[in-house]
């Protein structure tokens, strides 16, 4: 029996190419939602977007800090995986709730880690992402890694290369599959996407204000669409910096298929997701990312995603340089780890032909 431990929109979005996989051939597998991510707008829209079941059990851990959440989530999963004995836990990404059961499943003699999303390195441990992503790996029994670069890091980390696997980024496996649906032609209106909601970005009011300060100088000359992630929103309100966006259109967070069709249309996307980066790249658009480094760094290599941290002059240079630029076009020898086939090469390794 296998675990799937989930707790945040980008959870979800991973999970979804894995739990159709499993669905195709039968195999008996529980959702473990923690509740992490709590607010209904950023969670139960995404169970019926991709068709998913709804867990079969919910943690409910709710707001708290990293490390209250963590010490619920452990917890909890605990009893959890002492009750029904599975053989693998899947988790995904780098957030507190992989982190979580990672240290849970690491102590659970019998029960074997399966960590998505391996050897994503950004090399700021100044971000708690990374940090999950370190301690993840390192106890991790088998790490599918997306692209060659992140083979590598766990190589260099000292990881048994028998643990690693090199399966290609079902996060394109999801992508895809929602392209395939969507039928609105791409607008031909020049407008910039935008997403922030990274803790070092929305928690620091001095990052915050220079991101809201480049959106509204952006503003005068272009359309901005911003689908305001919730804690973002409140940073924003508690701080008064609500003036920053009067030339802005707001949006509340968008489901991910409307995500995806407004991403096809837009001539930029601004963010700091690590995620978006390689969606944005699969669909010709160019990325501006509001962070010193990025773990997907071929993006930056190849130019298709552009470093600007928070930096106003960077943030307004690039972003108009991309525009004038236009669309971008991923290497070729990409296409094999972007070919929508990375969840089935991942079951195929855990339960064979």
């Amino acid at each position: 029996m296998i675990i799937i431990v989930i707790g945040t929109r980008p959870n979800f979005i991973k999970i979804a190419p894995i739990t159709r996989e499993l669905d195709n051939i039968g195999a008996n597998y529980m959702l473990v939602h923690t509740g992490q991510h709590y607010d209904k707008n950023m969670s139960d829209v995404f169970f019926k977007e991709f068709n998913l079941r709804k867990p079969d059990l919910f943690l409910n851990i709710g707001p708290g800090t990293q490390i209250e959440q963590t010490a619920k989530i452990m917890k909890k999963f605990e009893k959890i995986c002492i009750s029904y004995k599975p053989e693998f836990v899947i988790v995904v990404g780098d957030v507190t709730s992989t982190v979580a059961a990672a240290l849970v499943v690491c102590k659970m003699p019998g029960i074997k880690l399966v960590h998505v999303e391996a050897g994503g390195r950004s090399f700021d441990k100044t971000m708690p992402e990374e940090i999950n992503r370190i301690i993840t790996d390192a106890v991790s029994d088998y790490l599918f890694a997306i692209e060659p670069g992140h083979v590598q890091n766990l190589l260099n980390e000292g990881i048994d290369k028998d643990k690693i696997f090199l399966v290609g980024d079902n996060l394109i496996d999801n992508l895809l599959y929602t392209t395939n649906k969507i039928s609105r032609v791409v607008s031909s209106e020049k407008y910039i996407l935008v997403t922030v909601h990274r803790q070092n970005n929305t928690d620091d009011i001095s990052r915050l204000k220079n991101i809201l300060t480049s959106l509204d100088s952006l503003a005068r000359d272009f359309k901005i669409k911003f689908p305001i992630h919730p804690r973002t929103d409140k940073k924003i309100k508690e701080n008064g910096l609500e003036h920053l966006l009067k030339h802005i259109v707001v949006l509340p967070p968008l489901g991910y298929t409307n995500f995806v069709t407004e991403m096809k249309s837009a001539a930029v996307v601004l963010t700091d997701s690590g995620g978006i980066t390689i969606e944005a790249a699969v669909l010709g658009v160019p990325c501006v990312v509001l962070r010193k480094k990025l773990e997907r760094n071929f993006l930056v290599e190849e130019g298709l995603s552009v470093l600007v941290d928070n930096d106003v002059a960077k943030i307004l240079k690039e972003t108009r340089a991309a525009i004038i630029k236009g669309s971008v076009s991923l290497n070729s020898k990409w296409s094999n780890l972007i070919d929508g086939k990375a969840s089935s090469r991942m079951i195929k390794i855990l339960l064979g032909d």
